[in-house]
């Protein structure tokens, strides 16, 4: 098994706050394993040192850290009597040390419309931005939506409405109609931004028609909806304005809202396993995470590449050229396809000091075959976390060894532990369980958004083991390296890999990608689907990870009414009819008839049976579903 560990630990800024924690406590924390188990023994002084030592940029210090340190449910408060913006703390940094060096770069797809802003720039755009959000009566609270591509400009629309304190959220302008409408008719947004002409999979593609059906809908169905701005072709519409004409407003200085901590910055949505995407609200605090699409991941990680290091945006690797990089984030998937036909690096990677790896599990396979290409000076670095909480709840670090696949640590402040069915700490014996948290921690999300959102919390994480976090992954650690390793889904959650991509390797400082990154979502925007189909009488869907493959698929099982009608032309037409209504990710790797499909005796689909069924793995708790039908799959 390959290993890794940082060559100087000492200058890293992490093994600075375990110095600046032993001066403070008078402590002698020696290594990571330590400070992380001080981190989670000591919630209180954790995060007052972490506010300290990071430096954040506020008008009013907090008065408490948390108001209960002792329970997750009900989630507590945060920071209390701190007045602070996010936007502000995201510029500060970069403007205070080097105005005028890059801070984002974005590329086209085709590798050739490049854009770059330095620090000074952004500020001045975005502050030009948040200007026409005023002028449009846009004020803290309100919603903000956009459909939108991977670009600056998407950037600029984020930045700004963190300025003035109203709440982002996206999509992606390659979902279907119906996948907006789901998400924008629950957060009820008053302004909207979108792109009527994009590129993607090398083609200029005219999006005018699903967005004047999306706008046609949502105006009906959103009264608070008064301002929609499109860039690029506007179809007829007076009530439509451009985004040149949107920005055509006076300048002024750029004046950031000063809101509590536990304020709402994002719109974030659940992967729809039990229906409609559901909304959850994201505080001031979120941080950072990978990037998948756009409407998944779009604010996840612009606060750790804006604080740290320039940032790039690119729509297609394939066609990204840039050197001297130093932090690459991909996928397994997309080093799967490397490790396929890749042979040799171009002398740019000289630079690469951290691949960080999400959106699926990393196989040993793809851990052992990337040494062999890329310098062993390269950490391989593997997380799990979650658009929920925009953070890694396991992850690796500088400070710990890697070894191979595994990731190294718990992330410090997780209060991490693996739970059997019976609800108790089974992690010292390496057996597989429930990835749960047992202690509260900021970037939990602050509501589910709407009529029972604080119940709906409750069932998504506290259900299963009553005032315990259940992150919903199945995973184990091993007894001699202390490592985790991600075993997959415990619930109906589809996290699919993107397409095979040409595998030309092109990489960025921080590498945002549409199409080689997966897409999490649950198995109720596909039923939603099929249920417009007469033929179709039933069908569940799971995910499927052979221990080749670098990415999960999904299977797609369907019960037809006429039992030989699951065939051409009809296929072609479910399939199309995902790919419009959602997205080309959606669309399942295999359909198959099946006689029937398995419920439990309360009347839900049983996706976990069928998945362990797919897996050849021992079928649980048989008992609660209807007999005789697993053996028809």
């Amino acid at each position: 098994m390959e290993s890794w560990s940082h060559p100087s630990t000492q200058l890293t800024q992490l093994d600075a706050f375990r110095r600046h924690v032993n001066v403070k406590y008078s402590l002698d924390l020696a290594d990571y394993e330590q400070l992380q188990t001080w981190s989670v023994d000591n919630i209180e002084p954790f995060y007052q040192e972490i506010w300290n030592f990071c430096g954040f940029t506020y008008s009013e210090p907090p008065t408490d850290v948390v108001s209960d340190s002792s329970t997750l449910w009900p989630r507590p408060e945060w920071f209390t009597g701190a007045r602070l913006n996010f936007t502000e703390n995201l510029l500060a940094v970069g403007l205070a040390a080097h105005p005028d060096k890059i801070a984002v770069s974005a590329c086209r797809e085709g590798g050739t419309q490049w854009k770059h802003l330095t620090w000074k720039q952004l500020e001045q755009q975005v502050a030009q931005y948040a200007c026409a959000l005023r002028h449009a009566g846009i004020r803290a609270g309100d919603r903000v939506a956009a459909v939108m591509t991977n670009s600056i400009e998407a950037v600029l629309v984020l930045l700004a409405c963190g300025a003035v304190g109203a709440i982002f959220s996206s999509a992606s302008p390659e979902m279907g109609s119906q996948g907006i409408l789901d998400r924008y008719t629950q957060s009820r947004p008053k302004l909207l931004f979108a792109e009527s002409r994009i590129l993607y999979g090398g083609k200029s593609r005219d999006l005018g028609k699903k967005l004047e059906t999306v706008v046609k809908d949502l105006r009906e169905q959103v009264a608070e909806l008064d301002n929609i701005v499109i860039s690029g072709p506007v179809w007829e519409d007076n009530t439509l304005v451009s985004l040149e004409e949107f920005l055509s407003v006076p300048s002024e200085p750029l004046r950031f809202e000063q809101l509590p901590f536990d304020f709402p910055v994002y719109i974030l949505y659940s992967s729809g396993t039990t229906g409609p995407p559901k909304w959850m609200d994201l505080g001031i605090h979120s941080t950072y995470y990978q990037y998948t699409t756009f409407y998944m991941t779009e604010a996840r990680c612009i606060r750790k590449a804006l604080n740290n290091y320039a940032f790039l945006k690119s729509k297609d690797i394939d066609h990204v050229i840039i050197i001297s990089i130093t932090h690459w984030g991909t996928s397994p998937k997309f080093l799967g396809t490397l490790m396929r036909d890749l042979h040799d690096l171009p002398p740019q990677v000289s630079s690469l000091q951290v691949v960080l790896v999400s959106g699926s599990a990393l196989s040993a396979e793809i851990c052992d075959w990337f040494y062999t290409v890329f310098p062993r000076s390269v950490g391989l670095f593997n997380g799990s976390g979650g658009t929920d909480m925009l953070g890694c709840i396991i992850g690796s670090n500088v400070l710990s060894r890697v070894h191979g696949n595994e990731i190294a640590a718990a992330t410090l402040g997780m209060k991490v532990e693996i739970w059997g069915q019976t609800g108790h700490n089974i992690e010292e014996s390496g057996q597989e369980g429930e990835l749960v948290i047992t202690k509260p921690f900021p970037s939990m999300p602050i509501t589910f958004w709407g009529k029972g959102g604080p119940e709906k919390y409750r069932k998504a994480y506290f259900d299963t083991f009553p005032g315990v976090w259940t992150h919903g992954d199945f995973v184990s650690r091993t007894n001699k390296t202390k490592g985790y390793l991600i075993h997959g889904r415990s619930d109906g959650v589809l996290n699919p890999g993107g397409k095979n991509l040409h595998p030309l390797l092109h990489l960025a400082i921080l590498v945002v990608t549409n199409n080689v990154q997966g897409v999490r979502f649950g198995t109720a925007e596909l039923y939603g689907v099929l249920d417009k189909f007469s033929e179709v009488d039933d069908c569940i869907a799971v995910g499927h990870r052979r221990h080749q493959d670098g990415d999960e698929q999904v299977l797609l099982f369907v019960k037809m009414r006429d039992k030989n009608m699951l065939k051409d032309p009809l296929l072609s037409k479910i399939r199309d009819a995902i790919r419009t209504m959602l997205s080309p990710r959606h669309v399942p790797a295999y359909i198959f008839p099946v006689e029937d499909i398995p419920y439990t005796l309360s009347g839900k689909k049983v996706e976990i049976a069928v998945k362990s069924i797919v897996s050849h793995q021992e079928v649980k708790n048989t008992s609660a579903i209807r007999k005789n039908v697993l053996t028809k799959l």
